[in-house]
């Protein structure tokens, strides 16, 4: 008798996890076929693409509150999870349950393995068909890097939108800024318009336009500039759009401009109602954009921002709310990225950095982050491999706010191990 081994959720995870052994292969044709093969689910709702190198996270989540706040049934598919897989699947505001994306994964599995898709187009073609058997009315979809060549460019959405484009990725999408610009224009197909934050630099903004130009479809630039009077206090932030006052509880000033860009987004596809709008955005909640937490008497601070860009934000937002208080940072840095202009930012608000490397092939060794800590550093350094272990000495010490910072996986080790759940304590 041939007994059969019914693999569970931790196994198919392993799984797909090892297909990341493949390393990243760009290209559509896998996705295409496979997605075919099982009645083109990306189509069996309407959908919006975000592109970009900051803010993508933020941004589709704004959009998905949004068109949930219309009366939608949503979806919401975004890369990477911090704590639990199930957060990539994002069902009317709160990760599915295991059981629903192994019973997909299950009925894709042998189409998964037959067209050899990588890891993040076997998840992307999960996604679809789960966000279909949900009957999602919209669907908001974040790609996972560049934007031509994403798994996530089968689909045909209703509206593009680009948040700030940095350099990252640079062995994948170009070695300078305009390059990287290109790939994430590939989002932008006919009868699809364009909205997208306004690039400081002319020459992106030209490429944007003609890029639209020649595809006969409307591209909107969107800045802060036209929002009306800001103000961010400990709860969040305050802004006016259009004469509309609206209220993100999400930390940084530059949740205003994710903000932004998510309207002019929301409302190019049609959302509309002035209620639902402000709504949208007030019960918008992302889990590591610089979550603040109470823990052992002393404020925690989880953000996911992991290049220097995002860094640069994160310290002016730990200025904003902290200012003279003593900050101790966790850090814990992927050795694609660039470890010294992240440092650069980290050492501007710290008087302590605990250098951490989470259990990734891909992380820093903890050694070599603390050795590239520029001299003119002040403060304390110091090397606890482990992210659990980094963090408990972090909130054993005597500075009044831990930071949790560098990468998705440096956050998501440290709230595993503190036993944090992203979106249960929340909601």
């Amino acid at each position: 008798m041939t007994v059969m081994i019914i693999p569970t959720p931790d196994r198919i995870i392993r799984h797909l996890f090892n297909k990341t052994s493949k390393g990243i292969q760009f290209g559509l044709e896998r996705i295409l076929l496979a997605a075919r093969r099982i009645g083109d689910p990306q189509n069996a709702f309407s959908s919006i693409h975000v592109a970009g190198t900051n803010g993508k996270g933020s941004t589709c989540a704004y959009i998905e509150s949004i068109a949930r706040a219309h009366g939608y049934t949503t979806g919401l598919f975004t890369s990477p999870h911090i704590a639990r897989f199930e957060e990539r699947f994002i069902i009317n505001g709160r990760p599915v349950h295991e059981s629903k994306w192994v019973d997909v994964y299950s009925d894709l599995s042998s189409i998964i393995e037959e067209y050899n898709l990588t890891f993040f187009e076997a998840v992307t073609l999960i996604s679809f068909e789960l966000f279909k058997r949900e009957k999602v009315h919209w669907g908001v979809f974040e790609t996972g890097m560049g934007g031509r060549l994403d798994a996530t460019n089968i689909l045909v959405p209703k509206v593009a939108a680009i948040c700030a484009i940095d350099m990252d990725h640079r062995q994948y999408l170009g070695a300078d800024l305009v390059s990287i610009a290109r790939e994430k224009l590939g989002i932008v197909k006919e009868n699809v318009p364009l909205i997208m934050t306004k690039p400081p630099q002319p020459e992106i903004e030209a490429l944007a336009r003609a890029h639209c130009a020649s595809l006969r479809v409307s591209c909107a630039m969107v800045s802060n500039e036209d929002s009306g009077a800001c103000a961010t206090n400990g709860n969040g932030s305050g802004f006016t759009r259009n004469g509309r006052k609206f209220v993100t509880n999400l930390h940084g000033s530059y949740q205003i401009q994710n903000a932004m860009l998510a309207l002019a987004t929301a409302e190019a596809a049609g959302f509309s109602d002035p209620v639902a709008l402000a709504e949208g955005i007030s019960r918008t909640f992302v889990p590591g954009r610089f979550q603040i937490v109470k823990l052992h008497n002393r404020l925690a601070v989880f953000d996911v921002g992991h290049n220097p860009q995002a860094a640069g934000a994160f310290a002016r937002t730990v200025r904003h709310h902290f200012d003279g208080l003593s900050v101790c940072i966790v850090a814990g840095i992927m050795n694609d990225k660039d470890i010294d202009g992240i440092l650069q930012m980290y050492c501007s608000v710290a008087s302590k950095i605990i250098c951490a490397q989470p259990k990734t092939d891909r992380a820093a060794p903890a050694g070599q982050i603390a050795s590239k800590i520029p001299p003119s550093f002040k403060g304390v350094c110091e090397i606890i491999p482990e992210v659990g272990k980094a963090v408990a000495a972090a909130l054993s010490g005597k500075e009044k706010v831990v930071c949790v910072t560098g990468s998705f996986f440096t956050v998501g080790e440290a709230m595993i191990a503190l036993g944090i759940e992203p979106y249960g304590i929340y909601r």
